[in-house]
């Protein structure tokens, strides 16, 4: 199954296509739209008509970045006429590490000298969720003991998690899929 996967949620834009478990395409670039993401498929020999589904990273992450992702995979869903699947940025993230066995803290900078975190355990392949998303300060941090990865959610880890989900059954609506924010967003009302 082609899965395309999208993450925007940091400064490090991606997209990944796999067809199981082998990577088609594995790119970085600065900013996000849906035609780009055609030119790269186009640019790998793959028409767009081949994606059976697309995978995108839903947050934490960066305001406008996140926005401009689900937009793109909302709008190559839709024409494409293939099912949408939300991954949490975190858990791409914690994937990075996939291959060592062990709890996992995904820790990703919310600003303000604060972070998103949670924690993950991985054992043979398999990635487990063992806390909810959480913001603290950066001197607060209980990683429980968990080695840390504060790398970049991926394109390619965003794919391979909407993979697992899709063959669950599990499809995200694109009409009320929204952005988890870590935080709300700060925004001033000026009088008039």
């Amino acid at each position: 199954m082609r899965i395309l996967g999208i993450s925007s949620a940091t400064k490090v834009i991606s997209i990944g296509l796999i067809d199981a478990d082998k990577v088609l395409i594995n790119q970085t670039f600065d900013d996000i739209h849906a035609e780009k993401i055609i030119y790269y498929l186009k640019e790998s020999g793959i028409k767009p008509e081949q994606i059976e589904g697309v995978a995108v990273a839903v947050g934490p992450g960066s305001y406008s970045g996140l926005r401009g992702g689900l937009a793109a995979a909302k709008a190559l869903a839709d024409t494409l006429n293939v099912p949408l699947v939300a991954v949490p940025t975190l858990d791409a993230i914690a994937y990075n590490r996939i291959g060592q066995d062990g709890k996992v803290a995904a820790i990703l900078d919310a600003r303000l000298d604060e972070v998103s975190f949670a924690i993950f355990e991985i054992f043979a392949g398999q990635l487990k969720r063992l806390t909810d998303d959480q913001v603290v300060k950066i001197g607060e941090l209980d990683d429980q003991g968990a080695a840390r990865e504060s790398g970049h959610p991926y394109g390619v880890n965003v794919a391979k998690l909407g993979l697992l989900k899709l063959k669950a059954g599990q499809k995200d609506d694109p009409l009320t899929l929204i952005p988890h924010y870590s935080h709300k967003p700060h925004f001033k009302e000026y009088n008039t």
